[in-house]
């Protein structure tokens, strides 16, 4: 009984403070907004004044089309919504591809040229001090799935790597909405998530960035579905596909393992509160899944970095740049630039420090805790610090996704279309529908969280979405900031916007009837 007072505390206590973080974003997403200037080399946000009477306009014009259809029980009835849904984000995502003809940028250009270069037998960049995946030792699994990539569809094959980015995207949609089915068993909710969804272009908009972000998401949502399926059937199949997927995703983006914790956590969370005759059978399988996931991630590694030993003749990979040089460079504040975002420290510290590893993991420590002691000594300018990072992370209609448009495409050529969706009178219309779809989600989410404060009640299966959201929250806190690592989490809002909107719409419908 304990246990169970234990968890329930614990489960509101989560979705507590993601009230409060939704409460924050869509004030700021409604007093103002975030945007880009074209042609910059940076991530270089700006804050304008929102035009609240058109937000009002375009949200209230929103509300009344989705209560029309509400009302007309079209989200019930109608299963082709979820069809239309995943249409509209492929035809969406395939004229991005053929209008702008994305090219590899910043990291993910270095990383292509690093490919080629491991296909041809160079592996110079891993061998040498200070080569590029000498110091980022973490993106062979990228580097890896790479090599495949271009050993079948060959090198500069970037349409193959955009087909591939759009499959995972369509994954994340497809299996997101099966995850909305099994959290809810509502087939209402999902019809106004399919809907929803058409408005999720900050995350489609990504399917011209070829990086690991969006590849490893498909894999990553499959593992969430199938964790949320092993918990509703007990069947061992669901678990032990499940650490498979999240495996995957860890090689494409090692931000996946923020996502292994919140799976091993709910397997553990789930088990309390079942039935005692349950609990010992149901304690043995949870352990051996959460052992099987963990060998499944540490393996592939384990595997990748042996691989890359044997073709290079090092004895051992090279431990790289130590993830407190994130850390640190996640809590400073640098001249210009926003909070706690990329100001080349990382790499910096690394270079000062001639390449060692442990020395520069002591320089790090060391400039963490005089940022902590500044912290502990200003505190309303700790407040500041991090209200700002949280706010310039999450509170991005686009995540940063306009501006990666930009950069895919600034240096050849565009068609006209291309032009007008990256620069011209396309890019604010999409801006704009980015812009109210983030004042519509993050609406019904609040209401969401409202209504399970109200009624003390969450089921574990929306508690690993609501888990993996907070972690993400809280690591991009002290990490290195940018929205578009916010982007993987703000997706997974749709379900929780979906019920909130169906709340809300209720409501409205019962104060009509009051009136009548």
């Amino acid at each position: 009984m304990r246990k169970v007072k234990l968890k329930k505390a614990f489960n509101m206590a989560i979705c507590a403070c993601l009230l409060l973080g939704a409460v924050l974003i869509l004030g700021c997403s409604f007093f103002t907004t975030i945007y880009y200037k074209m042609h910059q080399e940076n991530d270089k946000l700006y804050f304008k004044m929102e035009n609240i009477p058109l937000l009002v306009i375009s949200v209230g014009l929103s509300l009344f089309i989705f209560y029309i259809l509400k009302k007309k029980e079209i989200f019930a009835k109608n299963k082709k919504l979820v069809v239309i849904g995943l249409v509209f984000c492929v035809l969406y995502c395939l004229t991005l591809i053929f209008s702008i003809k994305p090219m590899p940028v910043n990291d993910s250009d270095t990383l292509d040229e690093h490919i080629n270069s491991f296909v041809r037998g160079d592996y110079s960049q891993l061998t040498e001090k200070g080569g590029y995946l000498y110091i980022w030792p973490f993106q062979l699994g990228y580097v890896f799935f790479g090599e495949f990539m271009t050993k079948v569809f060959g090198s500069g094959n970037y349409l193959a790597w955009d087909i591939a980015q759009l499959i995972s995207i369509l994954f994340t949609m497809y299996f997101l909405d099966k995850i909305c089915m099994e959290c809810f068993e509502d087939a209402e909710i999902c019809g106004i998530m399919s809907l929803l969804s058409m408005g999720a272009l900050f995350f489609y908009n990504y399917v011209t960035y070829i990086y690991g972000d969006i590849l490893s998401m498909g894999p990553q949502t499959l593992a969430l579905y199938l964790m949320i399926r092993y918990m509703k059937t007990g069947e061992q199949r669901y678990g032990l596909g499940s650490g498979l997927a999240i495996a995957i995703g860890v090689m494409l983006k090692t931000n996946c393992e923020i996502t292994v914790i919140a799976l091993i956590m709910i397997l553990f969370i789930n088990g309390i509160g079942s039935k005692d005759d349950d609990v010992k059978v149901k304690l043995k399988n949870r352990v051996i899944i959460a052992i099987c996931m963990l060998i499944f991630v540490f393996g592939q590694k384990a595997y990748i970095n042996n691989h890359y030993t044997k073709v290079t003749g090092l004895e051992q990979i090279p431990k790289g740049n130590p993830s407190v040089a994130h850390i640190a460079m996640g809590l400073q504040e640098d001249g210009g630039l926003e909070p706690g975002w990329f100001n080349g420290y990382n790499y910096a510290v690394f270079g000062e420090n001639n390449y060692d590893t442990e020395l520069t993991k002591k320089a790090a420590i060391a400039n963490i805790k005089e940022r902590i002691d500044l912290f502990a000594h200003h505190p309303f300018y700790a407040a500041r610090f991090f209200t700002r990072k949280y706010i310039t992370q999450w509170a991005d209609p686009v995540c940063i996704s306009t501006q990666n448009l930009d950069y895919v495409s600034r240096h050849h050529e565009i068609s006209a279309l291309g032009n007008s969706i990256v620069f011209g009178f396309g890019s604010t219309v999409l801006a704009w529908i980015m812009n109210v779809f983030m004042t519509l989600c993050y609406l019904g989410v609040v209401v969401y969280l409202i209504e399970v404060l109200r009624k003390r009640h969450v089921s574990d299966y929306e508690m690993l979405m609501l888990l993996l959201i907070f972690g993400g929250m809280v690591f991009h806190e002290f990490w290195e900031g940018s929205s578009r690592y916010a982007m993987r989490y703000y997706i997974y809002q749709l379900p929780f916007a979906a019920c909130g909107l169906k709340v809300l719409l209720g409501l409205i419908h019962e104060h009509k009837l009051k009136k009548i």
